[in-house]
This record gives structure tokens, sequence and C-alpha cells, in this order.
């Protein structure tokens, strides 16, 4: 056996005895753009309030984080100066944001936007509520995108994008059609509207009919996929954290296609459910995400 076979040999030995998470490891490294792993605040709505923000975004970058996408600023929208002096002095960076959808319309997105720049991002998502409108009909579907559309016009003025995060509803058909309603959606919207897909919720809704997995979803959009939700399905498996042993997402596929085709900035976890505490949870999701080779 020459040397080339018998290296060969011994990489198919120790790729039939790989764990799942094993094989995520090998497969990510071969990339040379690292995305940036953050939180979405939200995870910790149990115990984030305004006299203790500062105490948990300095455990947050302590714990391995290295941005936040916010859910509410806890007062500190009256003052983001502060906040981002906070965010400065711990070491973390702002992604983005969760805002509702009249958040970023006529007179509100001004001010929206400008807590944005001053902490220092540029992605406005708007997380749900519009299920109801974009699997109602085709027509109501691209209503609701002729309405993002107008206000990615508006934000792009003060140096921001606007974008969308999907439920498990987002992702079923549009009714009495085989048209998946999220993706409709997205090709009737201006390519800066951008596309959160949450892992976890596109999974689920894939187990429960919907057509695309993850890593299709993000085939489909490519390009548009600045943010992407790294989660469980969650809902199905109350308290599932990423890489656990009732983890079922394929995360090699889906840090494939968010690499080569999903033109992802960030990847931020977020925890709707928790085993044991929300800390231990967003503790035990960056320390599998390490071991996939973060």
């Amino acid at each position: 056996m020459n040397r080339r076979s018998f290296i060969q040999a011994g990489l198919c030995a120790a790729a039939a005895t790989m764990t799942p998470l094993a094989t995520a490891i090998a497969e990510y490294k071969k990339y040379e753009k690292r995305i940036p792993i953050g939180l979405e605040l939200y995870s910790l709505r149990d115990v984030i309030n305004h006299d203790t923000f500062p105490k948990y975004l300095k455990w947050v970058a302590e714990t391995g984080f290295e941005v936040v996408e916010f859910a509410g600023y806890h007062g500190y929208d009256n003052n983001p100066k502060e906040l981002r002096k906070i965010l400065d002095d711990v070491g973390l960076k702002a992604a983005s944001t969760h805002v509702g959808f009249d958040a970023i319309k006529g007179d509100n997105l001004k001010r929206t936007a400008e807590i944005a720049n001053e902490l220092g991002f540029s992605y406005l998502i708007v997380p749900g509520g519009l299920e109801g409108r974009i699997r109602e009909s085709i027509e109501s579907n691209k209503r609701a995108a002729d309405e993002m559309n107008e206000c990615a016009e508006k934000a792009a003025e003060f140096g921001c994008c606007v974008g969308f995060h999907g439920h498990s509803g987002d992702y079923q058909n549009i009714k009495g059609t085989n048209a998946s309603a999220w993706v409709t959606f997205f090709n009737y919207c201006d390519p800066r509207v951008i596309a959160q897909i949450d892992i976890g919720w596109c999974d689920h809704a894939n187990t429960h009919g919907s057509l695309f997995t993850p890593e299709q979803t993000l085939k489909l959009l490519a390009g548009r996929c600045k943010s992407l939700h790294i989660k469980s399905n969650n809902v199905d498996v109350k308290g599932c954290v990423v890489g656990d042993s009732d983890d079922h997402v394929d995360w090699k596929s889906v840090f494939e296609a968010a690499h080569e085709y999903g033109g992802t900035e960030y990847f931020i976890v977020e925890q709707e459910q928790w085993k044991v505490s929300s800390c231990d949870s967003a503790k035990e999701c960056i320390e599998n995400l390490k071991k996939m080779g973060w």
C-alpha cells in the first residue's frame, strides 16, 4: 500500500467511527471564513431587566458569544449611548434587533434606525406576525411583501436593512396551493429584505409537512440569509439544545448551505425552552457549537 492509499484508508476508517458532532467539525473546518456566533437575548428573558442588563451582557461575553441580537432594550432605548458603552466594555457587538412590524413603518422607522445606528448594527428583523397574511393567499402574500419593500426602501435611507424571522407556520404552504408561503414572500421582496431563517422552526415545519428542509430553504434564498437562527427543534422535544442527543437537525448540511449559498454573516443562538434554566441552556448551546469547530 502506497502512502496516499494508506492515508486515505486511515481517513475512511476514522470517518466510519465519527460522531455527528465530529463530522460537523470536519466539514466546518474546511471553510476559510468563520461566521461569528451570537445570542438572541430573548433566550434570557427570564433574568434580564433594566437593572440586570449589564450583568448578563457580561455573562454572555464571558460564556463565549461574540455578538448579540436584541429583543427589546429594557429602558435603554432612552439612552442607547449608555447601552453601547456597556457592549463595548464587555467586548460584545450588536448584530441586529427583533422589532414589531410597526417599528419599521412610517415615523417609527426613524427612531428604530437611530437606536440601531447608535448601537452599531443595521439589521432590523420582524419576528413573525405575518403568518396569517402570507399564508392566506398569493395576493395577500404579495401585499405583505410590498409593505416590507416599502420599509426596506425607507430603511436604506438610514443605512439599515429590514428582515423577517420565520416561525413554523411561515414555512407552510399558502392555503389551497403547493407554494411555500415563506419562499413566495421573499420572491416578491426586494433583495435587500433579509430572510432570517430559524433552523428550529423551519425543521419543525418540515417534519410536520412543509415543503423544504432548512438547507433547501437556504439554497432557495441564496445571498439574502445574512442572519441565521441556530436552534434545535425544541418544540417537539422540550428544552432540546443544539448538539444534544435529541437534536436531529442536519447541522452539516445547514452549515454547508449557509457558507456556500446563504451569504450568512451571523449565527444567532436562540433557546425558547429550557431544560433547567435559560443560562444553562444558552451555555450548553455554545459549548456544543464549540465542539463543532467554533
